[in-house]
């Protein structure tokens, strides 16, 4: 499976995360202060629209509320599915040289 950097580290985020389920607000700093200031509603509907992507390849479960139009998404945790994916992306992942 493919994974955009924002999916790769809201993976990461919720594998290295100490409790049971991490918050969306977590999520936010994958983004600079300054950009998320500027395109504040324009960034969490790409980490809204991430975090439904992963629920559909069933790689997180959300909780939150559902109204008749929309999904409201408070906190996710990582299924056994996601867990695997992301033990292999942290495996596979190339390191880099120390060169000064």
């Amino acid at each position: 499976m493919r994974f955009s950097k924002l999916q790769k580290y809201i993976l990461e985020k919720c594998f290295n995360h100490t409790g049971k389920f991490v918050l969306k607000l977590d999520f936010y700093s994958f983004y600079k202060i300054s950009e998320l200031e500027k395109n504040k509603k324009k960034f969490l509907d790409i980490i809204h629209r991430s975090l439904e992507n992963l629920v559909a390849k069933d790689l997180i479960i959300a909780f939150g509320k559902k109204t008749k139009e929309k999904w409201f998404i408070e906190k996710v945790s990582l299924t056994s599915k996601g867990k695997n994916i992301i033990k292999d992306m942290i495996k596979n992942k190339q390191k880099k040289l120390p060169l000064k």
